[in-house]
């Protein structure tokens, strides 16, 4: 079956859209995906078998940036990428979040060819202007109603969009790792010169204000001196962490930039407890089930996360680590302490971390039911 995926970025760092295009082509299928280009990527390319057709929106470098414009740039990349998707004459239309569901309506349509609509977040709640809202919502309501099948990230925000838009039979397909558990290593002490009897407490990700940067550097004030923060990521907020060390003159707080995804398990597994205080700004946010929860679990590490529906669910049922107020720092360093004073819980959180990553939440147990899918389409 020839499946075409549209998705709305550069396909540079989206490990969802290739781990879901690796998995559909071990089951035999063709994978071609329509992208954005910029200066740095080709036009067209194959990655890992996926065979990837960048679109250049001319308007993107030379209108501002601002709502008003970027709806031009965006009306140019769907304009592009139906005639694009036509050229192609897939099988299927494979929709990767709001942004594209207009393209794939638009596909079905004329091709007269199933789509599947895959939401990656809530897309409505994050914190657009009322306008933007209402277009969006438009379209995700259009679109979503004719959609042959939803999957969604997690089951809370299928929940969330059965009731909002009157349909049913969302399916999750969570965002978890190739399965694989990583041993243990000390790539952050050899680099940060710690010695053994020091603790590193570990944020990967996005470095923004949203994912709770304020409360872990606050954190480190109710912390004792042997226990490090080591960040690892960029983003809008690391300028500020950074100027903020250097102002301190802080020595436990430790901002290592972006590391190479093929390096980054060695670092992971390096660390002592896997933190995540992703703030409540938005639907999108509570609701949210973080990759970073199955990273951290991959190695072994206990885990500390703000308290937010999904994230409890996961670390609460497999006893994986603990669940805070993800705005209060005092109580995240109790957190902290609570698991590394005590070697007895400590040692049952990463064997527990291991074996639900081994048994339950790993990408080949996860992707089945979109591969299930998509076979039955074929027969």
């Amino acid at each position: 079956m020839k499946i075409l995926m549209v998705l709305m970025n550069e396909f540079t760092h989206d490990l969802r859209v290739l781990k879901e295009g690796k998995s559909l082509i071990e089951s035999g299928h063709d994978v071609h995906l329509i992208a954005l280009k910029d200066d740095h990527t080709l036009a067209v390319e194959m990655i890992e078998g996926i065979h990837v057709f960048r679109i250049h929106v001319k308007s993107r470098s030379i209108l501002p940036k601002n709502y008003i414009f970027w709806f031009i740039k965006y009306l140019e990349f769907v304009k592009k990428a139906i005639y694009k998707g036509k050229k192609l004459k897939p099988d299927i239309v494979h929709c990767h979040d709001l942004n594209t569901l207009i393209i794939g309506t638009i596909l079905k349509k004329k091709l007269k060819i199933p789509m599947v609509y895959d939401s990656h977040e809530l897309y409505l709640d994050r914190n657009f202007p009322k306008p933007v809202h209402v277009i969006w919502k438009s379209i995700e309501r259009y679109g979503i109603r004719r959609a042959d099948k939803v999957f969604v990230e997690n089951p809370s925000r299928g929940l969330i969009l059965e009731k909002r838009y009157g349909i049913h039979g969302t399916i999750p397909l969570r965002n978890c790792q190739q399965l694989k558990v990583y041993s243990r290593t000390d790539v952050l002490k050899r680099k940060l010169k710690l010695g053994p009897k020091e603790r590193i407490v570990l944020y990967q990700g996005i470095v923004t204000k949203a994912r709770g940067m304020d409360t872990l550097l606050e954190m480190m004030n109710f912390l004792p001196d042997f226990v490090h923060l080591v960040i690892l990521g960029d983003g809008t907020y690391f300028n500020v962490i950074k100027d903020y060390i250097e102002n301190k003159k802080l020595r436990r707080i430790h901002l290592l930039g972006q590391i190479p995804l093929h390096d980054l398990p060695s670092y992971t597994a390096s660390a002592d407890i896997g933190i995540s205080l992703i703030q409540n700004i938005n639907k999108n946010h509570y609701y949210a089930l973080s990759n970073k929860i199955f990273e951290y679990m991959s190695a072994g590490l206990p885990v500390v996360f703000s308290d937010f529906p999904e994230m409890r669910r996961v670390i609460t049922e497999e006893q994986v680590g603990l669940v805070v107020d993800e705005t209060n720092p005092d109580k995240a360093a109790q957190a902290v302490m609570t698991i590394l004073n005590n070697p007895d819980l400590y040692n049952r959180m990463s064997r527990n971390a291991i074996k639900a990553v081994q048994e339950k939440y790993n990408w080949d147990k996860e992707v089945q039911i979109l591969k299930d899918y998509y076979d039955s389409l074929s027969k």
